[in-house]
């Protein structure tokens, strides 16, 4: 079901747990949590957290099928169970943008041969709709350039036909060819699917596709695709804190996102399980840890679940220019993104530059022997750290490392392969790390 965009906020936020489906799996959710410790980390929240989070029912946390909201609504209600605080009258911060999705048909034939979304092709996340068939133009010599596709465009002949390269150009992001209809490219690459470019809708169509699935000179492409524009798609970041014993007015921030990509057609899902229902997990069973007043720090604790951030770190974005505390007040953000593996440890981007800060992570961790190394990382704008960070905040950025965990931006990054490795671990590190911070 695709939201209405000219319905009011307030009728949007008050049916946010309407859903009779919705009620059941919450239902169930918060019947299964109930044997979960008081006062300690637990795996198995966790799981079953990020096993929800990712289930097809979320949808992929996008832009389809109302993903986004159920996960919000998921999120406030395990807020509101752990007894955190909203710094309005509920703990949703409301925003919107615009975003190109696909609702419906998404179907590829190559002569004969079906292709299937996801595994076996995708396509730019700002194409139109498109119905027909189209010659094929091979242009597969490795010497080909941005300029000769360009040149090759221009001739009349190739009008309203799709090129077949096999090589990515970067600019295909932003730039159409003229005349032709659009670019095929053949990869042996894992297919990874963005959003960050759906804010607009491009008259011109890139398929990317597996090599090994696509019929060797096939000679005519059919395309079946729909896409819905949302001029003004409606997003939640949902925010919550707990009140310091000491120090109320200064705050320590867990921040993750937890939108993913949602889905290409009506099948293929981008569950988004490490990327990033392993981060939304970890601050709702931080928020349930300190949700016990055994477990107060001294500092507040706020816990932020941004929306947006693979449309380009939109949620972050909009909460440092709408803040709903003062931000002067941050001692310190802890972004938590794509930490569901670990066998090698974690890296903490800004490390480098908030140098006491991560030397309390390392002597923690070499203190507690809690995972297996904590690795330093410069700057990096890729996550929902960096806002905070670009305005004065300090601010690290935690993901793990295994190097046998290669899904990212795929349908293969899915509750079912999802190690959790090295959870427990983080878990401590990190509640060890505000605990230093009460020390000073």
């Amino acid at each position: 079901m695709q939201m209405d965009s000219g319905r009011s906020w307030k009728s949007y936020a008050a049916d946010i747990s309407n859903s009779s489906m919705m009620n059941k799996i919450l239902i169930l959710f918060l019947g299964l949590t109930f044997c979960v410790p008081l006062y300690a980390q637990d795996s198995g929240y966790a799981r079953l957290l990020v096993d929800t989070l990712a289930s097809p029912y979320m949808a992929g946390r996008g832009y389809t099928e109302d993903g986004g909201k159920k996960a919000a609504s998921l999120i406030a209600t395990e807020f509101q169970k752990h007894k955190l605080k909203s710094f309005g009258k509920d703990y949703f911060q409301k925003f919107s943008f615009p975003m190109n999705t696909f609702p419906g048909k998404m179907m590829l034939r190559a002569d004969d041969v079906i292709l299937e979304a996801g595994t076996d092709f995708i396509i730019n996340c700002n194409s139109g709709s498109v119905n027909g068939s189209f010659e094929l133009v091979y242009l597969t010599d490795t010497s080909m350039t941005w300029d000769k596709l360009q040149q090759k465009s221009r001739v009349p002949e190739f009008r309203n036909k799709f090129f077949v390269v096999s090589k990515y150009f970067e600019a295909l992001h932003v730039m159409s060819l003229p005349n032709i209809k659009g670019v095929v490219v053949l990869t042996d690459k894992p297919l990874t699917w963005s959003v960050s470019a759906g804010s607009e809708v491009a008259d011109f169509l890139v398929i990317q596709c597996r090599k090994d699935k696509f019929p060797g000179y096939s000679t005519r492409i059919t395309v079946e695709i729909e896409n819905q524009f949302v001029k003004k798609h409606r997003a939640l970041n949902v925010v919550g804190y707990l009140e310091g014993a000491v120090k109320p007015d200064s705050f320590i921030v867990f921040t993750a996102h937890y939108d993913h990509l949602g889905k290409l057609g009506t099948k293929a899902l981008f569950a988004g399980a490490n990327d990033n229902a392993s981060g939304t997990a970890m601050i709702i069973d931080l928020a349930r840890h300190y949700g016990h007043a055994v477990n107060l720090p001294d500092y507040s604790i706020v816990f932020i679940a941004f929306a947006g951030e693979e449309a380009g770190l939109l949620g972050s974005s909009y909460f440092v220019e709408n803040p709903l505390f003062p931000l002067k007040n941050i001692r310190f953000i802890i972004n938590l993104d794509m930490v569901g593996t670990g066998i090698d440890g974690i890296k903490v981007v800004n490390g480098s530059v908030f140098k006491s800060e991560f030397e309390k992570l390392t002597k923690i961790n070499t203190e507690e022997a809690l995972i297996k190394e904590v690795s330093m990382r410069g700057e990096s704008k890729n996550s929902d750290h960096f806002p905070f960070y670009a305005n004065g905040i300090p601010a690290f950025f935690i993901y793990s490392l295994d190097p046998s965990y290669k899904e990212y931006h795929n349908v293969y990054d899915t509750r079912e392969h999802l190690p959790m490795t090295a959870y427990e671990g983080i878990f401590r590190l990190m509640t060890g790390f505000v605990n230093s911070f009460s020390k000073n």
